[in-house]
């Protein structure tokens, strides 16, 4: 017996809805640094993305904010599209126009690798009025384009000089762990003025269970289509 076309087309639909969703959950907040702002270097706020999936993300479009939580004030992040599997990108806080990204990266990357950053090291960066990251508390919320809420993090008190290390991918938590050297990759930057592992983590944990879940129901929706057809 066939399936009907209309439910072809649901189906199809919802299996591609539940694919995004699952690409949607590999992406964790694995690293924020609040403080980065108070450095006499680079002098600027960060956070790192990193795709804990086994298939690139597309990022096009996804916009941050702070504590207010709201896809309304958030601003866009730029330079950077795709998420490779198993890839940790730095997005910078910058100006809102973008006219202080190069400045502002090359200052980071020489504060913590000196003269040999890594070649695969990824940076974005992001601005605007209203969304940064303040030392005493606040949150890092991450949308898709269309408003999606992709994940979050909020964190208290920064200490200077350690960024928040959220390797383990918690999501929508209150963040308490600091980086400390030789744990997740974390060592102490080239200035020698803070501990963290921007650009990388040594241990990406697995999806989470739902995105294993919601792929395989993409699966089977596809699966079955097939066998209705035969």
């Amino acid at each position: 017996m066939k399936l009907p076309a209309s439910l072809k087309l649901a189906a199809l639909a919802l299996a591609s809805t539940l694919a995004a969703q699952s690409a949607f959950a590999a992406i964790i907040i694995s690293e924020v640094d609040a403080a980065g702002s108070a450095t006499s270097t680079y002098a600027n706020d960060w956070f790192e993305l990193t795709n804990t999936g086994s298939a690139a993300v597309d990022i096009t479009g996804w916009k941050i904010d702070d504590n207010s939580n709201a896809f309304g004030s958030a601003v866009a992040l730029r330079g950077v599209t795709s998420i490779a599997a198993g890839q940790s990108v730095v997005f910078i806080e910058s100006n809102a126009s973008g006219s202080n990204d190069a400045s502002i990266d090359a200052a980071f990357m020489q504060a913590w690798f000196g003269s040999k950053a890594p070649a695969n090291l990824v940076i974005g960066n992001y601005g605007g009025s209203g969304v940064g990251l303040s030392q005493t508390s606040d949150a890092v919320n991450i949308f898709t384009s269309t408003g999606t809420l992709v994940t979050r993090v909020d964190f208290g008190a920064s200490a200077l000089g350690n960024t928040f290390d959220n390797a383990a991918g918690l999501n929508n938590v209150t963040l308490t762990t600091f980086s400390a050297a030789g744990v997740h990759g974390a060592f102490t930057s080239a200035n020698g003025v803070e501990v963290g592992s921007p650009g990388t983590i040594s241990a990406v944990p697995e999806p989470t269970s739902l995105a294993l879940l919601m792929a395989s129901m993409g699966v089977l929706t596809l699966a079955s289509m097939g066998r209705q057809d035969d």
